[in-house]
């Protein structure tokens, strides 16, 4: 993909992103703002509605209240029936007046069609008046208990201590209120079950006037609940709603609530006489309010990304148009010696101008990297073919104090030839792998002919002890590792005016470590001077040619990593002691280790 699409297509994901988070953001605020709004809107519906139905529910109290404390009522409950056929029928007659009587008192129920029936106790003689045989339906206000004995809803009334039984009847057309009524007047024998139940009802179409149940949405409604959570009313814009079981519905709460598979947004309050009155809003409701209201931020969206993806079309293309040529340029390019670059050739922003100068003197500082690297070459060979020419020397005197060897052994100038064999054997050992492991004793062999040149040439008494620990046999070092160490001894211990010096080395494994000490009854030193030179810090010490300590010291720490080195101690004032240490698995034969 050319960097032209690249380009375009980043600035159309990064404008995409933006918008898709802006109006993202966008729709979660006004949901946000619509479900708080319509829950304030519904709490206050419902608290407007607990004082309205707190006035209907202390109406009918206070009906209730009527006719329990009702003297006339309670005197007429009472009577004997049998005697004379016109007092019964007078007594009949009075019943129903005295309950119509009171309820008209209270024109709140009348006015919306609030219904009063007795049912009274099949105990009381009087119930023998009211038989379906010698009653009118919808007529008479009163009836025998006797006839909805065997309703749940009489014997639900009848066992409630208190507090009404509300049910709907079988059309579900009137909402029904039963309770026990017992009577402060009643003047024969105590009735368990009282006087009877008082069955009030309230026509299903009055409830919304009665309340104020105004929607706040188009499917928004109402739903009244028992105290048993059945459903005994519910608005017309709930009509849908599908309700087979009781609701189990948080009462003085906003809660999300699933009905049917639908969710909505619901508020309750519990009202008198246990109904909780629920307040229903779809949440496809106020998702098409957020949808009706981000419409323009939409439209707006649109057009500004169609104007993002043409705006895109021309980025892109002024800022690859440079990149482009740039890169074509570098195409053509196959040898950088034999390129002259111009800066100026490529035009665009100074960005790329930057790049293209940049570029150009990069290829100028190659040029002169293949130069040198061509020099460095040709005197790298140059270095190998002396090299080669180097290493016929040492044999070339090897062979020549081997004669010079045999040539004092024929004059018998034993001496001399002994000199010679040692400075020979020096030699060939120093020429011959100098890095490779040896045992301790081929160190201590060469180490005894440095000895012994040195002793023919100053004529000093210079020993060197095997101190007791391992047997060098035993012991595994790199080479030259000892070596340096006892002519340090020996060129900074004495002075040429001493008589001479001994050098003692013991060799000792110590937590899984080879430790080798070399120590002298030489004149000492400063081992913390010492230890700062192997440290390459900045000290006054006198360096010579050669093997020297810190030689030592790097090809040990090469090797061995941390676990070798060169240390020095002092000990009785300053007499010095030099400490190699080691991996104790080294192997002489294969030149590795663990």
């Amino acid at each position: 993909m050319s960097i032209t699409k690249r380009t375009f297509l980043i600035i159309c994901c990064i404008i995409s992103a933006i918008l898709l988070t802006l109006n993202g953001a966008t729709y979660l605020l006004f949901r946000a703002s619509i479900t708080q709004q319509l829950i304030t809107s519904q709490e206050a519906i419902i608290e407007a509605n607990v004082r309205l139905s707190g006035i209907f529910t202390q109406t009918v109290d206070q009906l209730v209240y009527r006719y329990t404390s009702d003297q006339q009522l309670g005197e007429l409950l009472g009577r004997d029936i049998g005697q004379d056929e016109l007092r019964d029928l007078n007594t009949k007659f009075a019943l129903n007046n005295r309950l119509i009587y009171q309820q008209n008192a209270e024109p709140l129920l009348l006015n919306n069609g609030f219904r009063a029936e007795l049912y009274v106790n099949p105990a009381l003689e009087v119930s023998q008046l009211f038989l379906p045989s010698s009653t009118i339906p919808e007529v008479s206000r009163v009836y025998s208990g006797a006839m909805v004995e065997q309703e749940d809803w009489y014997q639900a009334a009848l066992q409630r201590r208190s507090g009404q039984h509300i049910f709907l009847n079988e059309d579900q057309t009137r909402l029904c209120f039963a309770r026990r009524l017992q009577s402060s007047t009643f003047t024969g024998a105590y009735q368990k079950d009282g006087m009877g139940v008082l069955l009030g009802s309230l026509p299903v179409n009055q409830i919304s006037r009665l309340l104020s149940l105004v929607p706040v949405t188009r499917h928004s409604g109402f739903l009244l609940l028992n105290d048993q959570g059945d459903q005994i009313y519910r608005s017309a814009n709930l009509s849908e709603l599908s309700i087979a079981d009781a609701l189990l519905i948080p009462n003085s709460v906003s809660s999300e609530l699933n009905i049917g598979g639908q969710e909505y947004l619901c508020t309750s309050q519990k009202l008198e006489w246990g109904i909780q009155l629920v307040f229903l809003t779809p949440y496809r409701d106020i998702t098409s309010q957020v949808w009706s209201m981000m419409f323009p931020y939409l439209l707006c969206s649109v057009i500004f990304m169609l104007v993002g993806i043409l705006f895109s079309l021309m980025l892109s293309a002024g800022i690859s148009r440079p990149v482009v040529q740039f890169t074509k340029k570098l195409e053509t390019i196959r040898d950088t010696r034999g390129v002259e670059w111009n800066p100026a050739d490529i035009r665009g922003p100074r960005e790329i101008q930057q790049l293209s100068s940049s570029f150009g003197s990069l290829i100028d500082r190659i040029n002169t990297l293949i130069q040198e690297l061509t020099a460095k070459e040709k005197l790298r060979r140059e270095s190998e073919l002396k090299a080669l020419q180097a290493q016929i020397n040492p044999h070339f005197m090897l062979n020549a104090m081997n004669a010079v060897n045999y040539m004092a052994l024929a004059r018998e100038e034993d001496d001399i030839a002994a000199t010679v064999d040692s400075i020979a054997s020096l030699m060939r050992y120093s020429i011959t792998e100098p890095d490779r492991m040896v045992t301790m004793s081929t160190e201590l062999e060469n180490i005894r002919e440095y000895i012994s040149v040195y002793v023919l040439r100053f004529q000093q008494d210079i020993r060197l002890e095997i101190l007791p620990g391992l047997h060098p046999a035993q012991v595994v070092i790199p080479k030259f590792t000892l070596q340096p160490l006892v002519e340090n001894s020996i060129r900074h211990g004495i002075t040429r005016q001493d008589p001479g010096i001994t050098i003692r080395i013991r060799a000792r494994e110590e937590n899984g470590l080879l430790i080798v000490e070399v120590t002298d009854t030489g004149r000492g030193g400063d081992a913390a001077l010492l230890n700062a030179y192997l440290d390459y810090q900045d000290v006054q010490l006198q360096v010579t040619h050669g093997f020297g300590i810190r030689n030592v010291n790097e090809r040990l720490m090469l090797r061995f990593g941390q676990r070798g080195g060169l240390r020095y101690f002092n000990y009785d004032g300053r007499q010095l002691l030099a400490r190699l240490t080691l991996p104790s698995e080294c192997d002489a034969a294969s030149d590795t280790w663990p």
